[in-house]
């Protein structure tokens, strides 16, 4: 039995989906009926009556002042966080329908039973057929992958747009793209904010109307996001993987030199010495600082252990 005393707000970025905002809406209040629950709309500039069919669906308009998808769920989670001090917790997806409201309480159990802190939506298990291109399917795949593989985050659909979250957790996390790869960021932040993260099947329909995103670029912009948070969050990996790099040219380089010192008693290659020390000197350097960094991520861990 879901706890009707949460206080629920959900936050929808919109622009243009006029066709299916108000189903959204209407299948949210319908589903959280228990729960205080608040729709906020985040209206990205949208010239069709996106946000007067929101707003006669009781929910909340914002207009976005910056652009870009993490923007619009940025400037809802503030006013989530600044209007409301007792929120319970934060949701959000997309507003083109693709995503059913219904699953809501798929998502929000493992919180309520207090088994988790952030559920997100995992969209290939009960995907309807055409919903996703082939292309972005495997992408999807492949940034899952890389992300499970290097930040070691056990998420097999780490774009989801449908997730809900502790209130808190936005108080202990900071998110700066705007952009779509703010999914991935957000997911990277809450790991290291030591928040229990978890995973539930929901459905995934096909949206009406034509997709807003450029697989191409912002799928180079989520790659860009993973290479960044990876430096930032396991530097070991990031410098270090570079520092072996370097090392092993370094080597080969030098092992030419010491076969001929070895062989004929003298050195004629000069370059190859001067650039075998540089890449070993620079690989030395490129350990120690993955080795500063993952020291200065530590304290910053302690130190958002004791703000929670």
């Amino acid at each position: 039995m879901l706890n009707p005393e949460l206080d629920i707000i959900i936050v929808i970025p919109a622009m243009d989906e006029e066709a299916t905002i108000g189903k959204v809406i209407d299948g949210i209040t319908t589903t959280l009926s228990p729960h205080k629950c608040e729709v906020i709309v985040v209206d990205g500039g949208s010239s069709d009556k996106t946000a007067e069919i929101a707003e006669q669906k009781g929910a909340r308009i914002l207009h976005q002042e910056g652009s870009g998808y993490g923007d619009a769920l940025q400037t809802g989670f503030d006013y989530a966080m600044l209007s409301h001090q007792q929120t319970s917790l934060i949701g959000m997806l997309d507003a083109d329908g693709t995503y059913d409201p219904g699953d809501l309480p798929a998502l929000l159990e493992p919180i309520v039973q207090d088994r988790a802190d952030l559920v997100l939506g995992n969209r290939m298990v009960r995907m309807e057929h055409g919903a996703m291109s082939l292309t972005n399917r495997i992408g999807n795949r492949i940034l899952s992958m890389t992300i499970r593989r290097l930040l070691h985050i056990q998420v097999h659909d780490t774009q989801s747009g449908f997730r809900l979250f502790r209130s808190d957790l936005t108080r202990c996390i900071d998110l700066r793209t705007t952009g779509m790869p703010f999914a991935t960021e957000m997911l990277i932040e809450a790991k290291e904010a030591n928040a229990r993260i978890r995973e539930v099947p929901i459905s995934y329909r096909q949206r009406s109307g034509n997709t807003k995103l450029n697989p191409l670029v912002d799928g180079f912009r989520i790659l860009g996001t993973i290479i960044r948070l990876t430096r930032d969050y396991n530097p070991i990996v990031f410098f270090g993987g570079l520092g072996v790099v370097l090392l092993v040219a370094g080597c080969v380089t030098g092992f030419q030199v010491v076969a001929e010192w070895i062989m004929r008693g003298t050195i004629t290659r000069l370059a190859s010495v001067v650039l075998s020390s540089l890449l070993v000197m620079s690989a030395i350097q490129l350990f120690s600082l993955g080795l500063l960094a993952d020291m200065t991520r530590d304290v910053k861990n302690r130190v958002i252990k004791k703000i929670r």
